[in-house]
């Protein structure tokens, strides 16, 4: 009878350290343990868009150049400068980055950034002219390809997609936000429901891939 009361005893002792021990470890209130960010899903593409085939040109285009982007931004295209040493600058403002990490647009900063251009010069899409073109060429500024040669436009006050290459100059370290490729947020254009689809495509396939 003893025994069996030391046993008791004993196991009683054992399982009041473990609560000890598991009540020690565990987080407090309120805390969560540290894991990777949440990946949001993107919202879907706007009601009643259809993808028309300038439009799979452009998802696969933005396919190639999201690879290569440091940076994917979505802003207001509000004007270009050249200096006196012959550089040319794109001014954005009311901008939002793409979070590749989340795969969610940032909240929308207003600021001023500076991009520079580097592979290419796009066509500018003044404000005086925007209305008589888009209704002459409801989809020339959102895939133009004229003898294999694809022109990029920039619109003058909209929205515009831009996938940036980010740079250093050693002698003058100062670093440089540089274009890569652009795409106008228009109602014809609907550059953000197709950069949606494209995240979206990416994402099922490689659910499939791992499956």
């Amino acid at each position: 009878m003893k025994a069996m009361w030391k046993n008791i005893g004993r196991n009683a002792l054992i399982g009041l350290v473990a609560a000890v021990l598991m009540t020690a470890c565990a987080p407090g209130p309120g805390v969560r343990p540290e894991s990777e960010p949440e990946t949001k899903p993107l919202p879907p593409p706007s009601p009643g868009f259809v993808m028309k085939s300038f439009h799979r040109s452009m998802k696969e285009e933005m396919r190639q150049s999201y690879d290569r982007a440091d940076e994917i931004i979505i802003g207001i295209f509000s004007g270009a400068h050249e200096d006196k040493t012959d550089s040319l600058t794109y001014y954005f403002s009311d901008f939002s980055v793409f979070d590749r990490s989340t795969q969610d647009w940032g909240p929308y900063q207003n600021v001023i950034m500076q991009v520079h251009p580097q592979e290419f010069t796009p066509e500018l899409i003044l404000r005086n002219e925007f209305k008589r073109l888009i209704d002459l060429d409801k989809t020339g500024i959102c895939w133009d390809v004229y003898q294999g040669q694809r022109t990029i436009f920039l619109v003058e006050g909209k929205m515009n997609l831009i996938f940036l290459e980010l740079s250093f100059d050693e002698a003058s370290t100062k670093s440089y936000r540089n274009l890569l490729d652009a795409y106008p947020v228009t109602d014809e254009c609907r550059a953000r429901d197709v950069f949606n689809l494209m995240i979206q495509d990416m994402a099922t396939k490689t659910v499939m891939r791992f499956k």
